[in-house]
């Protein structure tokens, strides 16, 4: 405690009421809420009256991790999670109130397109790949208030897939929030029991909420309630997925006993950095103002470098990377490369590659998208929830037995008009197709492994899915060499190993299921030591001690549907965010043209270089002669001298 400044103590000791602490960027907001959560627990608050929500599975286990640390084996009855985990464990509770079963399925990415390509087709409806993702773009307006009901043929498509998901006893991400939010307003004493449970309710990354999260908020901590929201207006960066910073805002009027708390003392970036940040982010006008002070001293000033094109400019970051692991301590870890969007890294790997830098792009295919994990997945899934018609059609053909698209019409036509599963509809004796015997014989092994995975042990179940649903053999067959077949096989056992620490702990099949579809690849992306390459939006919330911007040009950075759109202040907060990543060297960079459609553009600096100012900023290229430029030429020597063995 007695590490903490003065305004870390005093949110962390807040007694009573609503409390807003604007964290700015490396402020030691983490430390903050898990130090308050710490003295809520020793001021003898029960554990079940506290509940501490932020946006990532990621965010949530440091949270936890932290809180075991300091509190030991109790932390563990804490409630700590994601919002939509939050959802979930509210809809699981009182899943009839949402017209659901407590096994519910959680539809996400290509389970959601899915259903919505059923519902499409039935209605004779384009169902092409951007039609269905466009759809579901506006249905999940509509669903989250963002957008109004004002077109009868787009509700009467919400409607269907709402009743599809329901006949399925699933849900997707927007219902995990707006079905309890139905089910707290509509059941008096499921508010009482969940206000109890969040009479301490602590909210992380507050400046990234929504419309509807900060209403489910609103509903669990009345007006006078002990509500914690922790986050940082300047760092407002998901507009665009319907984050709003207004939420900041509206606190005061919806908690008038709020307490701001402003933590500007910077524990991660030099006083460079930080100056210049502030210069930047200081041009928006819609902020609740922070001016964040260094606590590492001075640093150097920033290096900004203009080159002739993209590749360019990739070989001279590469180069430079490669120059300062040579001559300094630094890890490959220790160096990020940022751009706007991801189709940037291109030039960057290809120069990274030529120079023997290992690399690590964050955001590659995620884990759950792969055909093995997805498959296996499905049957997880149909054994865990016999009405994920869904999970059927992918498990009934991952092997495939012979079935065609006739005889899984026909089973689908005759389960519509019994209003039976799937599943179900194959043990009817009534079903009279050539291909019925082969349903029979699926469905039986499905009824088999869940006896499996309810009264057997865990790897024997998982082991018996495998080897009896003929998924093994069938990797094989699909491989080309033995190198594939080994990668894949290593994710299927790497899925086995999740369900084993999960099943170890007396987690049933069902929540497994659950809380993967709550996992996201951004939570499990782990590179070694390499350099890093990454969107700035992915490196939220992260720090590195070399940090490269790239793409500093007008139409890149800002991006120019952001210029076209208005939302130049997020474009703004944005560079801020991936400014504040750096600890000790940051460099910006540009270049002049660019290849587009087989013709040469030229290309102007992004106007945020102009509004750093002058006092810690070096244009290297327009000063050949200044530190930074002798610096760089001296550091490139130093590696080439030591590369060719001239020094020891």
């Amino acid at each position: 405690m007695s590490e903490l400044n003065p305004q870390q103590y005093e949110a962390v000791f807040h007694r009573k009421g609503p409390l807003l602490v604007l964290a700015g960027a490396g402020s030691g907001k983490t430390r903050v809420i898990t130090e308050r959560i710490a003295a809520l627990v020793e001021r003898d608050v029960p554990l079940d009256a506290i509940t501490a929500v932020t946006f990532t599975n990621k965010a949530a286990r440091e949270m936890r991790q932290r809180l075991t640390a300091r509190l030991g084996d109790q932390s563990k009855k804490l409630r700590i999670c994601t919002f939509h985990a939050l959802g979930l464990s509210m809809l699981r509770e009182y899943a009839g109130l949402a017209g659901r079963k407590p096994n519910v399925s959680v539809f996400a990415g290509s389970e959601q397109r899915s259903a919505l390509r059923s519902v499409l087709q039935d209605m004779r409806l384009p169902a092409d790949i951007k039609q269905i993702d466009a759809m579901l773009g506006r249905i999940s307006k509509l669903k989250s208030g963002l957008a109004v009901a004002d077109d009868p043929g787009l509700q009467m498509v919400r409607d269907r897939y709402d009743k599809l998901l329901a006949r399925m006893n699933a849900v997707d991400f927007d219902d995990l929030l707006i079905l309890p939010i139905q089910m707290l307003q509509k059941d008096t004493s499921m508010l009482a029991l969940w206000r109890e449970r969040c009479r301490y309710m602590l909210v992380d990354e507050y400046q990234d909420s929504s419309r509807v999260q900060y209403d489910f908020i609103r509903l669990l901590v009345p007006p006078d309630g002990n509500l914690t929201v922790v986050g940082d207006d300047d760092q407002s960066i998901y507009g665009w997925r319907g984050a709003e910073i207004s939420n900041l805002f509206r606190l005061d009027e919806d908690y008038p006993g709020l307490t701001v708390i402003r933590m500007e003392e910077n524990y991660r970036s030099t006083g460079a950095i930080l100056h210049t940040a502030n210069a930047l982010i200081g041009n928006n006008s819609q902020r609740m103002g922070k001016q964040l002070r260094a606590n590492l001293g001075q640093g150097k000033p920033l290096r900004i470098w203009e080159t002739a094109t993209p590749e360019d400019e990739a070989g001279r970051v590469a180069a430079d990377i490669v120059a300062r692991h040579a001559t300094s301590k630094s890890k490959w870890d220790d160096f990020c490369i940022l751009y706007r969007a991801s189709y940037q890294s291109r030039p960057l790997e290809l120069a990274l590659r030529e120079r023997g830098a290992p690399y690590h792009v964050s955001g590659g295919i995620s884990f759950f998208e792969r055909t093995e994990v997805r498959d296996v997945l499905a049957w997880l899934r149909l054994i865990a929830n016999a009405d994920d018609d869904l999970a059927f059609l992918r498990a009934v053909t991952r092997p495939r037995r012979g079935l065609g698209d006739k005889a899984l019409g026909a089973l689908g036509l005759f389960a519509q008009e019994c209003q039976l599963s799937l599943l179900d509809t194959c043990f009817r004796d009534d079903f009279v197709h050539k291909r019925a015997p082969v349903f029979t014989v699926f469905a039986n092994l499905i009824v088999e492994l869940e006896h499996c995975f309810l009264h057997g042990e865990a790897d024997d179940a998982f082991d018996t899915l495998l080897a009896d649903s003929g998924i093994e053999t069938m990797l094989e067959a699909e491989a080309d060499d033995e190198k594939e077949l080994n990668f894949r096989m290593a994710n299927v056992h790497e899925l086995r190993r999740w369900w084993m620490l999960h099943a170890e702990k007396g987690g049933k099949l069902d929540a497994f299921i659950q809380r993967l579809t709550l996992f996201t690849d951004k939570d499990g992306d782990e590179s070694g030591d390499a350099v890093r390459l990454m969107t700035v939006h992915a490196a939220k919330g992260l720090e590195f001690d070399h940090v490269y911007i790239v793409g500093m040009e007008e139409g890149s950075f800002p991006h120019k549907n952001a210029v076209e759109e208005q939302r130049m202040e997020e474009e703004r907060r944005l560079m801020y965010v991936a400014m504040t990543r750096a600890r000790f060297y940051l460099t910006l960079s540009h270049a002049r043209k660019k290849r587009r459609f087989g013709q040469v553009e030229i290309q102007s600096p992004s106007p945020f270089l102009g509004e750093l100012g002058d006092v810690h900023v070096q244009w290297v290229d327009k000063e050949p002669e200044s530190e930074a430029s002798m610096e760089e030429s001296e550091s490139h020597m130093a590696a080439m001298r030591k590369a060719l063995g001239l020094v020891n």
